[in-house]
């Protein structure tokens, strides 16, 4: 008589919420319909006069690319559909694909939403926020007992 189920299976499994989210497949258990997205690599750093964020985009044109400041997020986001058709001798083959992403990010306050540059440059989406001039960061040291 067994008292406790006992599972030899000792791999994670992660649900496909997790595994879109992270952007690659951690198990090989996911459905042939299932699909994972892909999450683009960030840096982002804090200069002296502005906030800047580079995003690698390769693959993608200025043109698939929407960026936008909303509720005090930077938004960037990307969908693009394509079509690709290969004829060889009496082979069609033909194949539909769609991608798409979003990434957010808070700014903080000293964000200047009026002065926004962005560029793109191989394969590389670079914003730069400036900062408001003469913001002064509230900051309070706690003692700690």
């Amino acid at each position: 008589m067994k008292l406790f189920k006992w599972n030899t299976d000792l791999k994670p499994k992660f649900p496909a919420v997790i595994e879109k989210f992270i952007g690659k497949k951690i198990t090989d258990e996911a459905s042939p319909g299932e699909e994972v997205s892909t999450v683009p690599s960030v840096n982002i750093s804090d200069a002296n006069k502005a906030f800047e964020v580079n995003i690698a985009l390769p693959g993608l044109d200025k043109r698939d690319v929407k960026l936008e400041i909303k509720d005090n997020c930077l938004m960037i986001s990307s969908e693009k559909q394509y079509e690709k058709e290969d004829k060889d001798k009496e082979w069609i083959r033909k194949e539909y694909g769609y991608a798409s992403f979003q990434r957010m990010f808070q700014l903080p306050e000293n964000a200047d939403h009026d002065k926004v540059q962005a560029e793109m440059k191989n394969g590389i989406l670079s914003v730069k926020i400036a900062k408001k001039p003469g913001y002064i960061e509230s900051k309070k040291l706690i003692a700690i007992e």
